[in-house]
């Protein structure tokens, strides 16, 4: 990760490359009248505390036409978002709900042992720390950081969000999607803008890629930041999509000597062990 000092205790990235998101204002207009925004209203009414709720009462309750509520239910009780009970007619939550909330713990729980394993792993290591990160679009977004033991070392927000291919991290996750994809992705970074530094040629960054992809992880020694060390891997799903990246950043120390060496092996086998928890602790599906 870049634009981190190791003068104090505590460095996060500049305001230049870091942005954080606002939060979502509720629709206004046209847009709380569409009809995308009115489904999204019918599903909501079911985190009540009634299970099944009838026509009349979602009108009410939305202020919305009988009609309008028995359009949006027909077509989500054909996605299979609601189902409709055959005796009281009444409607409740459906299996499609269910499956996308087991995706979400399913994140949850990633997220949590990739926590833990990092946590242990980063133990061993002064001067060094640990984070979890992911895509979103052409920035990579700081989610987990966790410190290593010693009295100095680096630290970035939660939430810090930095141009990917700007970063270790970034360009370990970019070199693990398509090419075609990977080359869409930086492309309209590059056109959005906002970066203080100048974004290098493009064929010296698919090259990058191709190194990653053959070794299996990304690394640099001060690339991006003097006295700053990074080396990352990529967690992929199924598919071989990059899902997290889990990375440590590391001062160019005595003490530190030896570490770049270390850290890939140490890394994989990290992400081979938080695959096999996931997998372990997943639901259990009936054949």
């Amino acid at each position: 990760m870049p634009r981190r000092s190791p003068v104090g205790p505590r460095a996060t990235g500049t305001r230049a490359e870091s942005r954080h998101p606002t939060m979502a204002a509720e629709p206004a207009g046209e847009a709380r009248n569409s009809t995308v925004d009115r489904a999204l209203r019918v599903l909501e009414a079911f985190l009540g505390e009634e299970s099944q709720i009838g026509v009349l009462e979602l009108s009410r309750q939305l202020d919305l036409d009988k009609s309008v509520i028995h359009r949006i239910l027909s077509t989500l009780v054909a996605r299979r978002f609601i189902e409709q009970d055959p005796v009281s007619r009444r409607y409740r939550v459906g299996l499609r709900i269910w499956e996308l909330g087991q995706r979400y713990l399913a994140g949850q729980l990633l997220k949590d042992v990739a926590e833990k394993e990092l946590s242990r792993m980063i133990a061993a290591h002064p001067y060094a720390t640990a984070y979890l990160a992911q895509l979103d679009g052409g920035d990579v977004v700081v989610i987990s950081t966790i410190r290593g033991p010693g009295p100095i070392n680096l630290y970035m927000d939660p939430g810090s969000r930095l141009i990917a291919e700007h970063t270790t991290t970034g360009r370990t996750l970019l070199a693990f999607l398509p090419p075609v994809k990977a080359d869409q992705i930086v492309a309209r970074r590059r056109q959005a803008g906002g970066s203080i530094r100048e974004f290098p040629d493009l064929d010296e960054v698919r090259a990058d890629f191709a190194s990653i992809r053959e070794r299996g992880f990304g690394e640099s020694q001060g690339r991006y930041s003097p006295g700053v060390n990074t080396v990352a891997v990529a967690l992929c799903d199924q598919d071989g999509s990059p899902i997290l990246s889990l990375s440590v950043d590391y001062l160019g120390f005595p003490e530190t000597e030896g570490l770049g060496r270390i850290l890939p092996r140490e890394l994989q086998d990290c992400v081979r062990r938080i695959e096999r928890l996931v997998q372990a602790s997943g639901p259990e599906t009936e054949s």
